[in-house]
Formats: structure tokens, sequence, C-alpha cells
């Protein structure tokens, strides 16, 4: 007896030391029903790559290899889900994303700061702007600064310190195409690109040009220096204080517990400690205001405008926004809440029930920068119509980060404002979780990478509702995530939806537990790959429902690939043909893989299709395709 435990100890020692005992993937014996392996069921090598200028790491290594999906989605979500509370870390996650190695200067300890702190880095930050205070100036402030409580002002002095650092980081990122003199221009060239993708000459030599490195050090330097005013304010007095200063990028305010209106205008600074206040400009930074901060600290607040980039948008610089507590309304028309242009801008709400609105370019958008919305806590509403949600383009990160709450994810199918190349009945969404590039416009020639953008919620029972492109999509050398960690959640949308992508392109769809449903109107979605494209939907556990017409539930098209995989539960099934895995090829001497794979439960299939309980089912290829595997195995 003695020997036999001998030896299966010495047997589990060297499993746990040799790969060979390692887990067998899961869909290995379903890949051998098609007599391939997991290695050579890829993307063929010799793929074209000239569409892709400008691709982040993240997306080469899953374009490379499928296998790698899984993990990195849920991973990078997870490293999101922890970095949620704190800018500084959102930003470090948000930069390796884009392959950024940040190599700023740490801010100095706060432990020795007074009321002082506050004029001592208000005149510094004039004489790095080329300017000193008179004397009557100095008394002035002073004395406007006597009425600030304590922490307020210590607070003030920490953001404000920041300010000269960063705007020679922001300014040193542009030296290549021309330096600060020519921000103006460089804003011109950027708002465009960002918005509708348009460039010319100039904005060619720009991407070329900006030092992506040195632009996001300067976010990095802010964000760390928000993160640290937040905690000096968390046990401020509420007392009724008034406090404004102009600089010469502009104006510091410092209020207290008093509703107040804050008017159109150029801030550097804004701390709010109470109030139910109203808010036309928030965190708006640009060319002439590099930074731009507000901390409301109370109060259930309006942030509302219809001038566009005025509600939390960095374009060439930098904004935070962050809201402590209450129930809040968020509503622009296009560029802002956390709309991050060649800058960095980001958006954190503590608690509350809040609305976010938008039209179009927001609610967490990135290209050539950080756009990240992180929300703590409550019932929340996003709607939008297009590019929002989690969206990024090239060289960008757009990531949508809420912690709890029964969240109502929106992005508007009526009125039909934004119709579809694949239906004018249906809006392009691009929202939810997109990444998107710029595939050569007719004549120019000039195709770009897109960037990651994803959407990460992590408890409550959520509803996801779009029209095209969206919940997990990715479009041109791209890459789009969106990740649900729990709760009973439920998507729908109409084509290319739930982890599906289309033309050079990687979308992952990942929700981790609950009884989900998920119903696409038309087809192409629930893990679905066009054009040497992958498209991925896994969901890990629950009772769940699928429906889509046809070409869905791990299918493909044109030498790509399409996996669905439900680990777990008692799942129904409403699907037509040309699904369950399902390849139509394209060119016949490249693989093309669509595959099935439902590991537990009992399911139902609809009648008269090969997708059957407890057996593998193939779909034998055309004669003219021969590399084209459709394969399917329900447990």
């Amino acid at each position: 007896m003695l020997r036999r435990i001998i030896l299966m100890l010495l047997i589990l020692v060297a499993c746990a030391a040799m790969p060979a005992c390692a887990a067998k993937e899961p869909w290995t014996d379903l890949l051998q029903q098609a007599s391939l392996t997991p290695e050579k069921a890829q993307l063929p090598e010799g793929r074209w790559r000239g569409g892709g200028l400008y691709t982040i790491s993240m997306f080469d290594k899953l374009w490379n290899d499928w296998r790698l999906i899984d993990n990195t989605t849920i991973t990078t979500a997870k490293r999101f889900e922890k970095a949620s509370r704190s800018f500084y870390n959102l930003g470090l996650v948000s930069a390796d994303i884009i392959d950024i190695k940040p190599v700023f200067t740490k801010m100095p300890k706060t432990d020795t700061l007074t009321k002082e702190s506050l004029v001592t880095a208000i005149m510094d930050l004039n004489r790095s702007l080329g300017s000193t205070l008179s004397y009557s100036q100095l008394q002035d402030l002073k004395a406007k600064v006597r009425v600030v409580p304590d922490s307020v002002a210590e607070a003030a002095a920490v953001i404000v310190q920041s300010v000269p650092e960063a705007i020679k980081k922001r300014n040193q990122a542009f030296i290549g195409f021309g330096g600060p003199e020519t921000l103006a221009v460089v804003q011109s060239k950027a708002l465009p690109l960002g918005l509708n993708m348009d460039l010319d000459d100039d904005t060619l030599r720009l991407m070329d040009k900006v030092d992506l490195t040195s632009l996001v050090d300067g976010g990095l330097l802010v964000a760390q220096a928000v993160d640290s005013a937040h905690k000096i304010l968390r046990h401020v007095e509420k007392t009724d204080f008034s406090f404004s200063w102009e600089t010469l990028v502009g104006r510091i305010v410092l209020n207290g517990k008093k509703n107040d209106t804050y008017t159109p205008g150029q801030y550097l600074l804004v701390i709010d400690t109470g109030g139910n206040d109203a808010y036309m400009t928030a965190a708006s930074a640009n060319y002439t205001v590099p930074v731009s901060v507000v901390i409301d600290l109370a109060g259930n607040d309006k942030y509302q405008s219809t001038e566009q980039g005025a509600i939390c948008a960095a374009v060439l610089g930098y904004s935070y926004l962050l809201d402590s507590s209450g129930n809040d309304t968020y509503k622009i028309v296009n560029d802002g809440l956390a709309s991050g242009i060649f800058g960095v801008s980001m958006l954190m709400d503590c608690n509350g029930d809040d609305t976010y609105e938008c039209r179009e370019s927001g609610q967490a958008l990135g290209v050539y920068g950080i756009g990240v919305l992180s929300d703590f806590k409550g019932n929340d509403k996003y709607t939008c119509f297009e590019k929002a949600q989690g969206y990024a383009s090239t060289r960008g990160c757009g990531a949508l980060i809420d912690l709890a709450g029964n969240d109502n994810y929106l992005a508007y199918d009526t009125p039909l404002d934004y119709p579809s190349p694949q239906t004018a009945d249906h809006n392009t969404s691009l929202a939810q979780g997109c990444g998107f590039g710029r595939r050569a416009h007719p004549g120019d020639q000039h195709s770009l990478a897109g960037g990651l953008g994803i959407l990460v919620d992590v408890k409550g029972n959520d509803t996801y509702k779009a029209g095209l492109f969206a919940q997990g999509v990715s479009y041109w050398y791209s890459l789009g995530m969106l990740v649900d960690m729990s709760g009973n959640d439920s998507y729908q949308g109409v084509w290319y939806n739930q982890g599906a992508s289309a033309h050079y392109a990687v979308a992952a769809l990942c929700d981790l537990s609950g009884n989900d449903k998920y119903v696409a109107s038309m087809n192409q979605s629930q893990g679905h790959g066009r054009d040497q494209s992958i498209g991925w939907l896994h969901d890990l556990s629950g009772n769940d429902y699928y429906e889509c017409p046809g070409m869905a539930l791990g299918s493909t098209s044109i030498n790509s690939i399409g996996i669905f995989w439900d680990q777990a539960g008692n799942d129904e099934y409403k699907s037509g043909g040309a699904s369950f895995g399902y390849a139509d090829g394209g060119n016949p001497g490249a693989l093309s893989l669509g595959m099935f794979l439902d590991q537990g439960g009992t399911n139902k299939f609809p009648a008269g299709l090969k997708a059957t309980q407890g057996k593998y089912w193939r779909e034998d290829p055309l004669p003219d395709q021969p590399l084209a595997y459709g394969i399917g195995l329900s447990q």
C-alpha cells in the first residue's frame, strides 16, 4: 500500500513538471474530426499585412494564434478591473496596450503640503509660462487662498504642481511636427482624424512624427496628481467658500457646498465639495488649455453641453473628471465623456445611478491616445448612436469599465441617422467594445490599423442593445472586446455582433457567468470571422439562449476563423443554416475554420440540422474549397 502511494506521488510530481501532463486544450479532439491540430488550424502565415500600418502588438499576437484570445481577453479585462479606481493605474494599463513604456518622473510626496503650497504652485506655474506675479497680485492671491479649507488648497496644489512638467511633455510630443507654435495646426488635423478618420499629407506627417511616449507620460503625471488629490479630499469639511484665479492656461476655481454653475470657458482646475452643480464645461483640454481637471465630491450634478469637446475631452492635452457621489447626468453631442484624441482623457464616477448620453465619439474613445470611463456603483445607463462605449481607432485604447449595478448599454438603432452599408434599415453602431481601422478610401491608398476598444462589466444583470458592429467587434487590423464577468445578461443586435470581426481583425465576447440571452436578428454574429479575421464568443457558465437566423455560432467566410464555445449549462439554440460550425471558404489554398463547442448540459437544437446533443458533426467541404472546415460538438 505504501509503495502504491509513493508511486502515485511520483507520478503527480512528474506530471506537474512535464508539459505532457498538462490539461488538453478543449478543442483538440474536435479539431481531430477534421484532421487538424491547434497549431495548424491558424490563419495562413502568408496572409496580406499591407493594410495594417500602426498595428498594436496585442493584435499581432492574437491574429497569429487564436488560442491566446480567451486568456488575453479575460486577463485584460481583469487588469482594467484591478486598475479601475486609480487614474494612474488605468493609464498604465492603457499605455501598455498601445505599446507605450512610460519614462515619466514621479510626483513628490504630499506629506509636507500646506495651504501656502497652492500659492507657491501658482507662482511656479506662472514662471514656467514666462510670467511672474506682481506684488499686488501676490497679495491678492494670498488673501483669496486664506478662505479655502486646508485640504482643498493642498489638493489643488498637488494638481497645479504637475502642470508645468505635463505641458513640457505635451509640447515635446509635437516637436517633430513643428513645435508648440504649430499646435493650432496640429489640432486642426488631429480632430478630423479622431472623429471621422479624415487625413491629408499633414495628418500623415503628424502620425509619423508625434512622440506618443512623451504625450502619454504627461498624462500619467497628471493622473498621479489627481489620484493624490482625491486621497487628500476624503475628509474635507463641507463649508461654503469660493476661490477663483486666472492663469495663462485656464482658470482655477474652488467652491464649497452651494449649488454652482460653471459657464462655458477655459478651466485648468475645478474642485467642488458639494451641492447639485451644473457644468457647461468640465475637463475640456486642448492646445490652449493642455490640462483640465474637475473633482466634484458630492451632489446630483449635471454635465451637459452641445459644444464639441466641452465635457471630459482631450485633444493635444489631458482631461480628468472625477465625481465622487450622487446620481449624475452626463450629456454631450460628440467628442467627450472620456475622449482622448492625441491626448489622455479619463472620467471616473464613484457612486450613484448615472446617465451617460452622447450622439457619437465618446464614452471611452481613444485615437492616438487613451480614453477611459470607470464607473464604480449604481444602475447606470449609457446611450449613443455611434463610436462609443469602448471604441478605439489608430494607436488608441478606449476602455469602459463598470464595476457594479444593473446597467443598460444602448446604441440606438432608430432613428436611422447612421444607416449601415450592409443594410440601410439599421444603424452602424461601432460600440460596446469596438476596434476600428481605416480601410483605404477609394483613391487615397492610406490604410491604418485600429487599436483596442473594450467594454468590461464586472457585476450586475446587464442589457446590451445595438445595431450593426457592436458587442465585442472589430474591423481592419484592430481589436474589439466585451467582457461581462457576472449576472444574467441580455445581448441584442442585428449584424456583426457578439464576438464578430470583418476584414483582417480580431474580436471577442467573453461572458463569465449567468443565464444569458444572445440575439442577433440578421447574421454574421456570435463567434464569426470574415476575410482573414477571427471572431470569438465564449460563455463560461449558465443556462443560455442563442438566436440568429444564420452565419452564427462559430461560422466563417473568406479564409477566416469563427469560434463559439459554451462551457457549461443547459442551453437553447435557435439558428438557421451556415451556423454551428460552418465555413464557406474563399481562397481554396488557405484555411477557413468554423468551430462550435458546447461542453456541458442538456441542449436544445433546431430540428433538421446536423447539430445534435452528444455528438460530433462536420460540414463537408465543397469540392473547390478543400481547406474549409466546419466542425461542431455538443458534449
